[in-house]
């Protein structure tokens, strides 16, 4: 959660946040969704549980904040949602503003959008993603619902072979690119490549990113250990080299009484 504001305010977005807190009640799970579907392995299932939806959640928050009010009735604490909506998916921050001005600013919550285009299915994701969003920034308890179910029916990511892993083409900036390509332009510094490599991703994206990463790793570890070696190699021909050229080197003769012992008069002694 990031805050925002004058330090002297935080005391009373603090105080005012937790009195609606402790004013909510929980909301009314009333309705009711019918799921089912096969297993992996092919097995039918079907089972029901129930919800609160958007409408139950912020109906629960704003009649605490109604009770969080000054000597002449003024509400003192408020909210308000934070939505984008792209092709890659809808994230969510829910702001938290209190009367002084101070603010807080909730964690991203992301979904990937399998519907792109389809106007009745990105409102149900969006409205999903702030009903999460105020749920955990108020501490509600929620059941999953049905604007959910693309969310739950996600499978678990695949460990892709190598093949796969080559031609793996995701989504950037509007258009299909190659993973590998856009992961090695990450790697070569290009900031806006980077910044797609570190946003949010469907869990199948994350393992692809996952394993080119660990790939690279591995590379890069190979790398400096081949270096490494050459660099050990280097050194123990050059002492080779040094040795051999130490066996060549020709011994030199003691001359020094060649010619005898020369006395103080100049004379030589032999």
């Amino acid at each position: 959660m990031e805050f925002v504001g004058e330090v002297k305010d935080r005391a009373s977005w603090a105080l005012h946040f937790a009195q609606v807190k402790a004013n909510i009640k929980q909301p009314q799970r009333s309705h009711k969704v019918q799921v089912s579907g096969k297993t992996k392995t092919g097995k039918p299932y079907t089972y029901e549980y129930k919800y609160a939806d958007l409408a139950d959640v912020d109906k629960s928050v704003m009649e605490a904040t109604k009770k969080v009010v000054d000597d002449k009735g003024n509400v003192q604490f408020t909210y308000f949602f934070d939505v984008n909506n792209t092709d890659q998916g809808v994230d969510v921050q829910t702001i938290l503003v209190d009367v002084s001005g101070f603010y807080a600013v909730t964690n991203k919550v992301w979904f990937k959008n399998f519907n792109v285009g389809d106007a009745q299915k990105t409102a149900s994701l969006i409205s999903y993603a702030k009903r999460y969003s105020l749920s955990a920034a108020f501490g509600i308890a929620s059941e999953d619902d049905d604007d959910a179910q693309d969310v739950k029916n996600i499978e678990e990511p695949k460990v892709l072979s190598k093949q796969e892993l080559d031609n793996y083409t995701v989504y950037y900036n509007g258009i299909k690119a190659n993973l590998a390509e856009l992961y090695q332009e990450a790697v070569d510094g290009i900031a806006d490549a980077q910044d797609w490599i570190r946003g949010s991703h469907t869990p199948q994206d994350a393992q692809a990113i996952y394993q080119l990463n660990q790939s690279y790793k591995r590379r890069e570890k190979d790398k400096q250990e081949a270096l490494k070696k050459a660099e050990e190699e280097a050194k123990k021909e050059e002492k080779l080299r040094e040795a051999q050229r130490s066996e060549e080197k020709p011994k030199q003769e003691d001359v020094s009484n060649l010619f005898g012992t020369l006395p103080a008069d100049g004379e030589y002694i032999k």
